[in-house]
């Protein structure tokens, strides 16, 4: 029975005229004719036979005429194209936003862990910093999507969920554009408020900051961290502020179970208001 079916594969091939650029499998199979999944076999079957010759590269078969056998000159290989996995162009993005996220892993190393009460400043000041690494991410993201219109707001996004599972959460909290949920287009750029000089003075630095701060006030370190002044000098300057009548100071805690810590309100919203355990009531 094997020896019937070989034989007819032998008929069939004499009939066979196969181009000098050859066939794929699928048309060998085709030509011959048989089923696809027995292509290979009978390909190789009549390659042994030298009827035809079946070149290998990379998996994938090309079958040539018997003329291309290897004393008359091998054929040059096929040329197999693998398609890429991941777009180059959203691949060399993932590259420049490398260092934002290993900025955020160093900061998130830094967290000395425990209640927020234990390690108030510290847990700001990186949290702080995390956030501003953060908006970086997103300003990235925004000048890759208009520079590149024909790739999706979402394949950017899954690029860089794919990229670093681990560290697009804590990005998302702050930046809900780039959450695994996020909307096709990313929300239009608010328009920031006028950057600080760095001319100005500590005292001008710090007043602009209470005044941009609202009825809900500023503390101390934050203060501190945003105008890269030194602590005492903040006091110092808070007092001279509160003396000529223009600011109001509390001391007051943001949270039920948070520290108590000084902070800052311009004294045109009138007295702060302190609740139960010293937490500021936050004004509606």
């Amino acid at each position: 029975m094997r020896r019937k079916v070989m034989s007819e594969w032998d008929a069939k091939a004499a009939f066979l005229t196969v181009p000098d650029d050859g066939w794929s499998l699928v048309g060998f199979a085709n030509a011959l004719p048989c089923h696809p999944s027995e292509a290979e076999t009978i390909a190789r079957y009549l390659h042994r036979k030298k009827l035809i010759w079946l070149s290998m590269r990379q998996g994938h078969g090309r079958v040539f005429p018997a003329a291309m056998r290897p004393g008359r000159g091998r054929p040059k290989a096929a040329a197999v194209e693998q398609p890429a996995l991941i777009d180059p162009v959203l691949a060399g993005f993932l590259t420049q936003a490398h260092p934002t996220f290993l900025k955020i892993r160093l900061l998130l190393g830094r967290d000395p862990g425990g209640a927020w009460n234990e390690h108030q400043a510290l847990k700001a000041e990186i949290k702080f910093a995390i956030t501003v690494e953060a908006t970086n991410l997103m300003t990235l993201c925004r000048t890759f999507a208009k520079e590149h219109p024909t790739i999706p707001v979402a394949a950017l996004r899954d690029a860089l969920w794919l990229d670093r599972p681990h560290t697009m959460p804590i990005v998302a909290q702050t930046q809900p554009d780039l959450a695994m949920a996020g909307s096709e287009q990313f929300a239009e750029q608010p328009k920031g408020k006028r950057r600080l000089s760095k001319n100005l003075t500590d005292e001008e630095r710090m007043i602009s900051y209470i005044e941009a701060a609202g009825r809900t006030g500023i503390a101390a370190y934050e203060i501190a961290n945003k105008g890269k002044i030194a602590r005492d000098r903040v006091v110092q300057i808070g007092e001279m502020f509160e003396n000529i009548g223009v600011i109001r100071s509390a001391v007051v805690r943001t949270s039920d179970r948070g520290r108590r810590g000084t902070r800052y309100f311009m004294r045109k919203y009138g007295e702060p208001v302190i609740g139960e355990g010293g937490r500021l009531v936050i004004p509606v």
